[in-house]
């Protein structure tokens, strides 16, 4: 895989157990949810594979990164990247696509889905990518912008965000984006690496089995901005392979 440049992250945001059929692949039975994410939710986090499905056939120079890690301890030790793997497989009829699609199962937030999947991606294909597109919730746009892609520092010019959101009506579409302000975008504003309380806290949590990610040996261009963890919140200076 030495010759792509484009990376495609899809951030997981739940654990598929159903069966390796596209039967009930939209039923909140044969997924691994919180109460929130029931009643809608889970359409969309199929239409966010179909997407990255579609944006990489028309992109030969693409590779999908699943990213997640083994967030649920109901759902055992099965991460959310490769249960969205295993979806892509079910509908996926190109196996030639089916060759450029990768799990990346660490991440336990949307920083690390961001910068885990850089890394993976090096881990694959020896380089890092020259362009990055993710897909994932509308209403989370704003945090890759204006958080996570400034604290990685990679070039905003290089990067797209591609937002599906759920048929929300208007008064649940407004209560999304209260919540998001509130519980993600604020906290990052101040801890823009995600280490401190209550963030995290928050991956302490969605690492139910204490796993370590190996990145730190694997991807040594990032060796220091994964361990950064500043007290002033400032932005990483050191040197980035992009």
């Amino acid at each position: 895989l030495n010759n792509f440049h484009h990376a495609i992250i899809v951030p997981g945001h739940a654990i598929y157990i159903g069966g390796p059929s596209l039967d009930g692949l939209e039923s909140d039975e044969n997924w691994v949810l919180e109460p929130f994410q029931r009643g809608g939710q889970v359409q969309t986090f199929v239409r966010h594979i179909q997407k990255a499905i579609e944006l990489a056939k028309g992109d030969a120079d693409a590779i999908i990164v699943f990213s997640g890690g083994q967030t649920r301890a109901a759902a055992g030790p099965r991460s959310e990247g490769q249960s969205y793997w295993e979806i892509a497989q079910l509908i996926l009829k190109d196996d030639t696509l089916k060759n450029r699609m990768i799990v990346e199962d660490y991440a336990r937030d949307s920083h690390e889905n961001l910068l885990f999947s850089l890394c993976r991606f090096n881990e694959m294909t020896g380089q890092y990518p020259s362009a990055v597109t993710v897909v994932g919730f509308e209403f989370k746009k704003k945090r890759f912008y204006d958080m996570h892609l400034a604290s990685i520092r990679y070039p905003e010019d290089q990067f797209k965000y591609v937002g599906i959101d759920p048929p929300f009506d208007p008064v649940s579409a407004t209560e999304r984006m209260t919540g998001e302000a509130n519980n993600s975008l604020s906290l990052f504003q101040k801890d823009l690496y995600g280490c401190h309380s209550p963030l995290n806290q928050k991956r302490i949590d969605r690492n139910p089995f204490r796993r370590r990610h190996p990145y730190r040996i694997t991807c040594p261009a990032l060796t220091e901005l994964i361990s950064y963890c500043p007290a002033d919140n400032r932005i990483f200076s050191g040197l980035l392979p992009w």
